[in-house]
């Protein structure tokens, strides 16, 4: 659908104009009383002259050696291209590229109305706002949705969800019904209204050969509002006590006008002022009755402060494993998710003002004001594909007293505790070398081992981690922490010096990071294409990766390290 220029001008809009033998200092004036950088030039019969501009006068006045009370407007009159009301907005916004505003002429070129730069970014802003706001009823209902078929354990129970989508699912028992409804009239029809008995079997025979399909219920991700609004009702009992028990029909007006105003926005047609301010009522609406005790019992909120861009709480040790040096084009958000994945608890949560510690930022106005900036999109979202890259996401987000809750991907855990379990076996059973896990499985991103030489295991070498880091990689890594901070750094200096013999005998080059605004530093190998979502061939190729890493690692650098810890506390 096409956008005409009418649909960016403002009612009752006071025009000021110029013209041509006035003043530029008039101008200039009349400029600064109503807060313009410009006024269009008319005739006494309100025919467009041109425009008269901040900056054309200013070159007037810096050409012509003169003060602005002794030139006259048409001495600083530039020309424009004039607009009527039913031209191609595109047309016009090609003009604005050069020129602030644009006069909208009638037919015999008699100024009506103008149109700024400021005007098409309001226009610009309230659509987007129509799409966010649109999208946060979106969000909420899905999240309603989400609390009614949780388990025990707080997570979303697959299965019922999925009964709960193919209940909306047209069924082949009703495509059959119409197809018999159907050819039973035109049997009527076509035998003069003789009483003729269907054969019901040949029918269903015919059915099924020809038209009949299995219905195959859509993921979660792919239902379209309709169909959440569909499912909200059938849940309405469960839910219309926190709506105070409104009754489901003046829900569902709601529901199903901003539906079909959604559908107006998907199809960029204009939104009225109505339909604006139901999109606005509707979405507090919904987030000012929906049920506060999922995210009030979720979890403690964490007492959080930030030391040295780290995080430390109660729950949350300062130094972990997982931490990075960030590069300079990660996202802001990036501190979130490795936050996030040194976390031991499955469920987390945290003020928005928390979240701005950890990011060491400030979150976007529209991160207060919309709960779509929370959802978990990776299309659209580059905060919310942060979160979710590293097993994390969004469970509930509280608008009013500004609290998310995170959660853990449900099978995440399992995936973590079953890769390191068999990394483990595979990993005892290289020659030569005795591996040990240092703590219990958990079903965590990393995996510490303690890596010494059968018959000499005396001699403590620094352990040994695996982790699966952003960006899809996995890493094997010396984590260097648990002494000062000033000795960790010399013991990697001490290290780095030795990076060319070191290398030469690995075989490859190492990720050296000192990680200079942390305790620890880290020497370390990456793997790219590396993700613990891989299927089980590619995640078995992983871990064949790592038993063929492990003694190349662990022989380039163990005596190095040892001598380099002597030589740091003196021993040496």
């Amino acid at each position: 659908m096409s956008l005409t220029v009418e649909q960016l001008i403002l009612e009752n809009q006071k025009l000021v104009t110029v013209v041509e033998n006035e003043s530029v200092q008039c101008a200039l004036s009349l400029m600064i009383e109503h807060d313009f950088s410009q006024l269009p030039v008319t005739d006494s019969g309100q025919k467009v002259k041109g425009m008269v501009t901040s900056d054309s006068i200013l070159r007037a006045v810096n050409h012509l050696k003169i003060i602005p009370e002794k030139i006259n407007v048409s001495h600083a009159t530039t020309k424009v291209k004039l607009y009527r009301k039913e031209d191609d907005l595109s047309d016009l916004l090609k003009g604005l590229q050069d020129m602030s505003a644009a006069p909208i002429v009638d037919k015999d070129g008699r100024l009506t109305n103008i149109v700024t730069s400021y005007d098409t970014a309001e226009y610009y802003r309230k659509r987007a706002e129509d799409i966010m706001l649109a999208e946060d009823i979106e969000v909420t209902l899905r999240d309603l949705i989400e609390s009614s078929h949780k388990n025990e354990q707080g997570e979303v129970d697959e299965a019922s969800l999925k009964q709960s989508i193919r209940s909306i699912m047209p069924s082949g028992r009703e495509h059959k019904n119409k197809f018999k409804s159907a050819l039973l009239r035109y049997i009527a029809k076509t035998n003069d209204g003789k009483n003729i008995q269907p054969d019901h079997p040949k029918i269903d025979e015919v059915f099924t050969q020809y038209l009949d399909q299995p219905t195959t219920p859509k993921e979660f991700s792919e239902l379209t509002l309709g169909d959440f609004i569909q499912i909200f009702k059938n849940l309405w009992k469960q839910h219309s006590a926190d709506f105070k028990n409104l009754e489901w029909d003046s829900m569902h007006y709601l529901l199903d006008d901003v539906r079909k105003t959604r559908n107006d926005i998907a199809h960029f047609r204009e939104v009225t002022p109505e339909q604006r301010e139901k999109l606005k009522f509707c979405a507090e609406f919904l987030d000012r009755h929906r049920p506060d005790t999922a995210i009030e019992s979720a979890s403690k909120p964490l007492n959080t402060t930030v030391i040295d861009n780290i995080v430390a709480s109660d729950n949350v040790p300062t130094i972990y494993h997982l931490e990075e040096e960030l590069e300079a084009n990660d996202s802001r958000y990036a501190p979130l998710a490795i936050w996030l994945q040194a976390q031991e608890e499955d469920t987390v949560t945290c003020t928005f003002k928390e979240v701005e510690g950890i990011i060491q930022d400030e979150l976007p106005p529209s991160a207060r004001q919309h709960r779509n900036w929370w959802a978990n999109d990776t299309v659209s979202h580059v905060q919310s594909a942060q979160w979710l890259e590293v097993g994390w996401r969004v469970s509930s987000v509280n608008m009013s007293t500004e609290r998310v809750v995170f959660s853990i991907m449900g099978d995440r855990r399992k995936a973590y505790l079953d890769f390191f379990n068999q990394l483990r076996v595979k990993l005892q059973a290289i020659e030569g070398l005795t591996v040990t896990p240092q703590g219990h499985l958990q079903g965590r991103s990393y995996l510490t081992f303690a890596i010494t030489l059968k018959g000499d295991e005396s001699i403590k070498p620094p352990p040994i981690c695996f982790s699966f880091a952003r960006r899809s990689r996995l890493r094997i890594e010396i984590y260097i922490s648990g002494i000062e901070q000033s000795q960790t750094k010399q013991l990697f200096e001490q290290l780095y010096k030795q990076k060319t013999e070191i290398e030469a005998e690995f075989g490859e080059a190492l990720s050296w990071e000192k990680l200079d605004h942390r305790y620890s530093s880290r020497i370390a190998y990456y793997r790219p294409d590396s993700s613990i979502t891989d299927d089980a061939e590619k995640l078995a190729e992983i871990q064949q990766w790592a038993v063929e890493t492990l003694p190349k690692f662990y022989s380039a650098l163990s005596d190095r390290f040892i001598a380099a810890q002597k030589a740091v506390s003196g021993e040496g």
